[in-house]
């Protein structure tokens, strides 16, 4: 993943501008996959697979809202 791409990710969950749990639908698969482990923690491994999976997407959604703007304004 691109250090810069992190780096505005996790800037944008510390600013509140990107809440998970804001989404109720990521509560519930969130409190179900912690369900799944006796002591309420997520394994390590599991854990950096969602943070993984949360940058990919952000950075997904990022270079696209950017090609979108770019469309937008030919």
């Amino acid at each position: 993943m691109d250090k810069q791409l992190q780096e505005f990710f996790y800037d944008e969950q510390e600013r509140g501008r990107l809440v998970f749990e804001d989404s109720p639908e990521y509560e519930d698969l969130l409190r179900q996959s912690l369900s799944l482990f006796p002591g309420g923690d997520l394994p390590r491994p599991v854990f950096d697979l969602l943070e993984t999976a949360n940058l990919i997407s952000f950075a997904h959604g990022l270079r696209l809202g950017l090609r979108l703007r770019e469309w937008a304004t030919l």
